[in-house]
Formats: structure tokens, C-alpha cells, sequence
């Protein structure tokens, strides 16, 4: 009995000396570590709920055919040009409600809600008319060099996706509200229902009735629809963390609108200039064969896996810098983006050591031939060297920047590394000097590396701190 008490005395202590270390390290007046830990472990889970089902419903496309994994990994990057400009929107809205929380108003933290969901939702009717129009001439312009069978599936996927865009509108927008108030195990509830949906249904469409791209699409519009409705009725519910009303969504508030774009045009035009850069590498990689597109689409897959917790920690500081930059508090904001920059850093690095040796497990999923088996295994391994020293950097610190209002300076500089290095090098990596699809990963960490000390240097200046948002 007195060796259970010293015991239980024992693991006390501990405990008591693992919460004041981790206090010192994360505590402040406005967040516990606690509250950032309770944020951030829905938000790590979030990223690798989304990134695992995507894995595993690419291995179900994969299982159909080499034909159609090649089309979905050739549409990705031209529908994602269009998703990225309404997900930048409310990237936006998450900074601007992040602020409007930090400093107590309420009824701002409803309009910005409002507007947000408004605003996304009108791009995805635009850019849905867009890619449905035009999809013939899309595909046949740029992957003409393609299977004439890749071309017609790379089609029919690109029309689906569109499709699901007007759904999938509707609930980024309410994940914008619900990671500016730091809610993020709603996001987290949202997510499950989302993907859970959407790998029954492609595990039907897909194993059972062999519906082939047809099915993955069927699926993502199904999941994508039941999401958005959820999503919508949360925010607008009595009971709900943040109640929003029809007027807060349909009455124009421009210095918020003003705002929200302040931060989002910058970082559409960003994601739409960087899907399009991965665009064109998807044309070059074309050239290598079918073998060589399904290498790349199932290695950028599983290595999603590895820094989907790097993700998340990414936007916990979109959400506690911009809080802390509300709050009138740059001294405060400083010292969190740092944190958050090294904590991806440390998250990185034990997913690697966690994950990567479970790859061939991964990888069986997709019931690859062989040889696209070793071309798999080498990009991941050229991706995972650089990643500890300059992922965190690349990806968490231009967070921090943006969750500021500096959003401008570090588009600017992701747009101008993606092409000059990615696409320029990667070409001549790739093609010129005759390496292959591994070119365009070896200058992706080039890319990283050059992206990480610009984004250090502006750190360290402070400039970031006079780009405030909100008024």
C-alpha cells in the first residue's frame, strides 16, 4: 500500500513537472498550453484523417487502373487552380475573425462569418461554370500527349470535381469561422463525417459496382454535399459556438470584405500561379509515361501523410498569432510564431520516424507493379532528407506572416521560388539532364530551402507586425 502511494506521489511530480515545462515553453496571458494543445490536436488529427482517406481512395483508383490513377493525379492541379481561390478567401476569413476574436467583438466575428461564407460560395458557382464549359478544351490543350483513355477519364473526373466545388464551398467557409474562434474540434467532427462518407461511398462505387472515375466523383459530391449541409446548419443553430444569421451572410459589409481579401487575393493569386506551376509539371512529367505519372501521383499521396501534423500545426498559427495581433500584442505574436515554426519542425520529424518505416504497408494499398514501386520509394526518399531542416519554415512561417496581414510578401515569394525553382530547375532537372520524375522532387527541396530563409529573414525584420488586417 505505502509503494502505491510513493508511486502515485512519483507520477505526480512528473506530471506536475511536464505541465510547468510545457507551460514555460507554450504559456502566456492569453493561452494556456493547454487551450493551443487542445486546439492543435484536432487540427493534426483533421490533416491526417483528410490526407489518409485521400491515400487510401487514391489506392482504390489505383486498383482500377494505372490509366485512371494517371488522370486524377493529371486533373489535381487544374482543379485545384479554381478550389484554391475560394480556399484563399477563407484562409482570409480565418485571419480576419482570428483578429475580430482577439480584440472581443462580436458582432464583427458575425459579419466576417457571414461574408466569408457569401464570398466562397459565389467563386465556387463561377469556377464550377468555368471547368464544366470548358473541360474539353482544358484537357485536350494541356495533356494532349496523353492515352487517348487517360484523356477521357482526366474528363469526365475534372466535370465531377467541379461539380463538388459548389458543395465543398459551403463548409471551408464555415471551417474558416470555426478555426478564427479556435473551435477546431468542430472542424474535426466535420472532417470525419466528410471522408468517413466519402470512403464508403467510393469503397461501393469503386470495389463493388466498378464504377471507376465515375464513382470517385459520384462519392466526393455525395460526401461534399452532406458536408456543406452539416457545416451550415452548425454555424446557424441556437445553440452554436458563433450564431450567424441570413442577414450577416447577405448584407454587404465592404471594410470586412475589404479586409478578407487583403489577406485572401494575395494568397488565391499565390495557390492559383502554384497549382498552375504543378500544372505544368504535370505536363513534362506526361512525356515520361504512365508509369512515371502514377509514381508521382502515389508518392505525393503517402508523402501528404508525412506532414499533414505540419499542416495543422500551420494553421493553429494562422489562429494564434492572428489572436495574439487582435489583442494589439506584437511582442506576444512574435514569440508564438516562432513556437509554432519549431513545433513543426518537431512534429515533421516524428512523423518520419513514425511513419515512413509503415510506407510498404502504405504502398501495398495501391497494388502498384514493381517498377512504379521503386520509383516510389526513391522520390520519398528525396522528399524526407530536406524536410527536417526546411519544411516548418517553407509552410509554417508564412502562416504566421499571413495570420499578421502580411500576406502580399509572402505570396510574392512562394510564386517566385515555386517558378524559378520547382518549374524552371525542375524542367532542367527533369528533362534536360535526363533524371526524371526525381528532378522535380530534388528542386522541391531546393525550393523549401530558399523559401525557408526568406521567410526567416522577414521574420526576423518585424515588418510583418505593421500589416494588420483589421481596423
Amino acid at each position: 500500500m505505502q509503494i502505491n502511494m510513493r508511486h502515485k506521489m512519483k507520477l505526480l511530480i512528473q506530471g506536475s513537472k511536464v505541465d510547468l515545462f510545457l507551460e514555460r515553453q507554450f504559456g502566456s496571458m492569453l493561452f494556456t498550453y493547454k487551450k493551443i494543445f487542445m486546439m492543435l490536436i484536432p487540427l493534426i488529427l483533421d490533416q491526417f484523417f483528410i490526407n489518409i482517406i485521400g491515400l487510401v481512395t487514391t489506392a482504390m483508383i489505383s486498383s482500377s487502373s494505372q490509366e485512371s490513377v494517371s488522370a486524377v493525379s493529371m486533373i489535381n492541379p487544374l482543379s485545384l487552380i479554381i478550389w484554391a481561390v475560394f480556399s484563399a478567401i477563407s484562409v482570409g476569413g480565418t485571419v480576419v475573425v482570428a483578429q475580430y476574436k482577439g480584440s472581443g467583438n462580436e458582432a464583427k466575428i458575425k459579419d466576417a462569418a457571414g461574408q466569408v461564407m457569401l464570398a466562397t460560395f459565389l467563386v465556387a458557382i463561377v469556377s464550377c461554370v468555368i471547368l464544366v464549359g470548358f473541360s474539353d478544351v482544358l484537357v485536350n490543350r494541356m495533356f494532349g500527349a496523353a492515352d487517348p483513355i487517360v484523356i477521357n477519364k482526366a474528363r469526365g473526373y475534372l466535370i465531377g470535381v467541379a461539380i463538388s466545388q459548389i458543395f465543398l464551398s459551403l463548409y471551408m467557409g464555415a471551417f474558416a469561422v470555426f478555426r478564427g474562434m479556435g473551435a477546431t474540434k468542430i472542424c474535426l467532427r466535420l472532417t470525419i463525417i466528410i471522408n468517413v462518407i466519402h470512403l464508403l461511398a467510393s469503397m461501393l462505387f469503386l470495389n463493388v459496382m466498378h464504377l471507376d472515375i465515375f464513382g470517385t466523383t459520384l462519392s466526393l459530391n455525395i460526401a461534399r454535399l452532406i458536408g456543406s449541409v452539416v457545416a451550415v446548419w452548425i454555424l446557424m443553430r441556437p445553440k452554436s459556438i458563433l450564431r450567424i444569421y441570413p442577414q450577416n451572410i447577405f448584407k454587404i459589409h465592404r471594410p470586412i470584405l475589404k479586409s478578407v481579401f487583403k489577406i485572401g487575393i494575395p494568397f488565391a493569386l499565390e495557390q492559383v500561379f502554384f497549382n498552375g506551376g504543378s500544372m505544368i509539371v504535370q505536363t513534362y512529367i506526361v512525356h515520361l509515361g504512365t508509369i512515371n505519372i502514377a509514381a508521382n501521383a502515389i508518392a505525393n499521396s503517402a508523402f501528404s501523410i508525412l506532414y499533414s501534423a505540419g499542416l495543422g500545426v500551420g494553421i493553429l498559427a494562422t489562429t494564434i498569432v492572428g489572436q495574439c495581433i487582435g489583442a494589439d500584442d506584437d511582442a506576444l505574436a512574435r514569440y508564438y510564431g516562432i513556437k509554432m515554426v519549431r513545433l513543426g519542425t518537431v512534429f515533421s520529424l516524428v512523423s518520419i520516424i513514425v511513419l515512413f518505416p509503415l510506407m510498404p504497408v502504405i504502398l501495398n494499398l495501391y497494388q502498384a507493379p514493381e517498377e512504379t514501386l521503386s520509383i516510389i520509394y526513391r522520390l520519398l526518399l528525396i522528399g524526407i532528407i530536406p524536410m527536417p531542416f526546411f519544411w516548418s519554415y517553407s509552410y509554417v512561417m508564412p502562416c504566421v506572416l499571413r495570420s499578421a496581414g502580411d500576406a502580399t510578401f509572402s505570396s510574392m515569394v512562394s510564386l517566385i521560388t515555386m517558378w524559378v525553382v520547382r518549374v524552371g530547375l525542375g524542367y532542367i532537372f527533369t528533362i534536360t539532364l535526363g533524371f526524371g520524375v526525381q528532378g522535380v522532387w530534388i528542386c522541391m527541396g531546393f525550393e523549401w530551402a530558399v523559401r525557408a530563409l526568406i521567410f526567416y529573414l522577414r521574420y526576423q525584420s518585424g515588418v510583418w507586425l505593421s500589416k494588420k488586417a483589421t481596423n
